[in-house]
């Protein structure tokens, strides 16, 4: 297992400074020559994955861990025992929670050995793109030519740069049942829709000409944060970055070991999809406390569960 002190950075290229490494904790390291030091200073890391077949090359993803749950993943080829190319990093949080899905698809970036990953839930009721944390994995099955399997699950997590809390909307026991009855009705929708369910597709369009009219009349006289309790849609032009209002349904505050600031740990809940956030106390605006919400923009990544056997470990 390499010793990232001994690591020789020999191309630079994939060393740039990375937007998102504030968001565990790093927002001091804003130059080319501190993220250098930052990757190579390292004495112990947490994990390790290689992948020969690639010519003379072999590929190499080393992990390290900066506080529960947060670490740097840095992805490049191995030149000898003690060099390394580094192809590019990335700042990540280690999700907690599967969520179930009927078909995932995973396309390679351009220009590096990295995806985005793609998959359908009904609940969420679009297509969630995001960027895949285990892309070793994925290239350790395409190099014994298998197939990405169909039906996948996937754990989500993300990063977020800036953020506020809302407090809840109030709601009866009978409200909450009515909620979920509602998401179970339009996800059976949804469902008989993609089959063409001619119907079903009629009744989805009603319901959200009902729903914008609702809402259009509520807006004359209330806040729109009253009126929709939670929120998901792209943002940006970057295809994992999503702007999204979830519940907050558990809170942690740890600190990151190297520079000692602290960052907020949220597991977000939307519509029963569960992501674990990762956000600098310095960019949350608000007390999180679970059952209060969180409304922000966010980094989208995912780690794939493949079958046993399928991962470059």
């Amino acid at each position: 297992m390499y010793s990232v002190k001994q690591i020789s950075i020999l191309d630079q290229k994939g060393i740039e400074m990375h937007s998102y490494l504030r968001a565990i904790g790093f927002s001091k390291y804003t130059t080319k020559k501190s993220i250098i030091g930052l990757l190579t200073d390292v004495k112990k890391i947490d994990g390790q994955s290689e992948l020969t077949g690639f010519g003379d090359d072999k590929l190499v993803e080393l992990r390290k861990l900066f506080g529960k749950n947060i670490g740097i993943a840095w992805n490049g080829t191995s030149v000898s025992e003690k060099t390394m190319d580094i192809d590019y990093y990335f700042p990540f949080v280690v999700g907690q929670y599967n969520n179930i899905h009927e078909d995932v698809t995973v396309e390679k970036r351009y220009e590096k050995n990295a995806f985005l990953g793609a998959c359908e839930d009904l609940r969420v009721g679009v297509s969630m793109i995001f960027h895949v944390q285990n892309a070793m994995d994925i290239m350790h099955m395409k190099a014994r030519k298998k197939e990405m399997p169909r039906y996948c699950s996937v754990i989500f997590s993300a990063l977020s740069l800036s953020g506020m809390v809302l407090l809840p909307i109030k709601m009866s026991p009978n409200d909450e049942n009515k909620k979920k009855q509602a998401l179970k009705r339009r996800t059976n929708l949804i469902s008989a829709a993609r089959q063409g369910d001619e119907s079903a597709m009629e009744a989805l369009t009603f319901e959200d000409m009902d729903t914008y009219a609702k809402i259009s009349k509520r807006l004359a006289h209330e806040d729109v944060f009253t009126i929709v309790a939670s929120s998901f849609m792209t943002y940006g032009l970057e295809s994992d970055m999503y702007s999204i209002i979830a519940d907050i349904a558990t809170v942690e505050i740890i600190r990151n070991q190297i520079t000692g600031e602290g960052v907020y740990l949220l597991t977000l809940n939307y519509n029963d999809v569960l992501i674990n956030l990762a956000i600098n106390e310095m960019d949350l605006e608000g007390e999180p406390q679970p059952g209060r919400r969180f409304k922000g923009n966010i980094w989208l990544q995912g780690r794939i569960i493949l079958p046993r056997g399928e991962n470059g470990e």
